[in-house]
């Protein structure tokens, strides 16, 4: 992002009005992260596809392409299905691996790292930077890479009992897989794996009965057993709060014990703060009352319909929400949310210093800025999630406006004017 073109006011990347033209389909727009690139999966002919980028396309055609990548490094990727074979294809270069099935392609936040699962005949797991995982499994679901780029882990099925064996299933067929080696328990279902910020511990909620769910950390099982429990989320490099269910209702736990001590109805999808310090999570203080609890204690404000994940400012002193009320869409920063409404709202951005806050949303079919509450002037037929500049001083947007794919560079001001 340092090294992204931050001078450059308007810049005419391509008239994608043009491949409608040339090409019998084409498939969703994906542009780069800086904006320089924009391609999409496009039909040449007898239903043969490939990548298009900037109004360029790849020499080789094949059955079908997913999961269309443009990554930090400029770098065009991709799975792709060619003579009933899928691999992993990288700037037109294939992997010489092969397999009957592939799906999930994700990277590392520096793209160092690139993973997707796979089925191999009847066994499934996890390709990483080419290279088959060395244990395969009855099945494999998800994929996680750790944030220092040198783990991958997936939900893995270790145990194949027959359809009707339901001893067996009790008895738990899953567990987590990292690296390709599966932890020593096996549960009836596992869900909500996630990584420590260094990236060295694991964890996930895991299921031991028909009511009985526990946090298992790199396959050590927590003492405390709890009638429900959703998603872990560590705090720092070791310790890890679950929201789970007590006699008294749902509350906040940090490494089995008790961390808040409000209640509620319901309570998930916590986050926590940059620093660590504090914690958000979307609760229900009554049945059909959505809000944000910050450290326990909910906003004021609730919302009726739906209270999206919360996130926090980089300094970690606001936090903000998408929320639903009267069938619109809308932002809630610090319990009050922006007066207009829309008919869908996008994961909105903190500046760098948590000063202003950023979102895409769409009315009437056509997609608009919306910065600190405020519409912007420009509208847009096609709108990606703006970004803001290291500096916090410009916004990159990039847009389709008549048939025509722009990045553009705005100053706080410029937006609104």
């Amino acid at each position: 992002m340092f090294n992204w073109d931050w001078q450059t006011k308007e810049k005419l990347v391509c008239d994608v009005n043009d491949w409608k033209n040339r090409f019998n389909f084409v498939h969703e727009f994906v542009p780069s992260p800086d904006g320089e690139k924009i391609a999409a999966v496009v039909e040449i002919e007898d239903k043969k596809v490939t990548p298009c980028i900037n109004g360029k396309t790849w020499d080789d055609t094949f059955e079908r392409v997913c999961f269309l990548r443009l990554i930090p490094d400029g770098s065009v990727t991709c799975l792709v299905l060619k003579n009933y074979e899928w691999t992993m294809a990288k700037d037109e270069v294939l992997l010489d691996e092969t397999f009957d099935y592939a799906w999930n392609l994700q990277f590392s936040k520096d793209a160092s790292c690139a993973a997707f699962n796979i089925k191999k005949g009847d066994s499934y797991g996890a390709c990483v930077n080419g290279k088959v995982w060395d244990n395969l499994f009855f099945d494999a679901r998800d994929l996680f890479i750790s944030p220092d780029a040198k783990k991958t882990a997936c939900y893995v099925r270790t145990k194949n009992p027959q359809v009707l064996d339901i001893f067996s299933f009790k008895e738990g067929v899953w567990t987590v897989a990292v690296n390709g080696v599966p932890w020593d328990k096996n549960f009836i279902s596992v869900f909500g794996l996630t990584f420590s910020p260094d990236g060295k511990r694991i964890a996930a909620t895991v299921r031991l009965s028909q009511q009985e769910f526990t946090v298992a950390v790199d396959g050590a099982l927590w003492k405390e057993i709890f009638p429900n429990a959703w998603e872990p989320a560590f705090i720092n490099e070791n310790d890890v709060c679950v929201p789970v269910k007590t006699d008294k209702g749902w509350t906040l736990v940090l490494n089995g014990k008790p961390l808040w001590d409000k209640y509620f109805v319901q309570l998930w999808n916590q986050r926590v703060s940059p620093d660590g310090k504090r914690i958000a999570a979307v609760v229900a203080t009554e049945f059909g009352k959505w809000t944000v609890a910050v450290d326990g204690v909910a906003w004021t404000k609730t919302f009726s319909q739906a209270v999206l994940p919360p996130q926090f400012s980089p300094d970690g002193k606001k936090v903000a929400s998408v929320v639903r009320e009267n069938n619109l869409w809308t932002v809630a920063v610090d319990g009050i949310a922006w007066s207009e409404g829309f008919e869908r709202v996008w994961t909105p951005q903190f500046s760098p210093d948590g000063s202003h806050i950023v979102a895409k949303v769409e009315r009437d079919g056509v997609f608009f800025i919306v910065l600190d509450g405020k519409i912007g002037k420009d509208v847009f037929e096609m709108l990606w999630e703006p970004v803001f500049s290291p500096d916090g001083e410009k916004i990159l947007v990039r847009c389709l406006k008549n048939g025509k794919y722009y990045r553009k560079i705005f100053t706080i001001g410029e937006i609104l004017r």
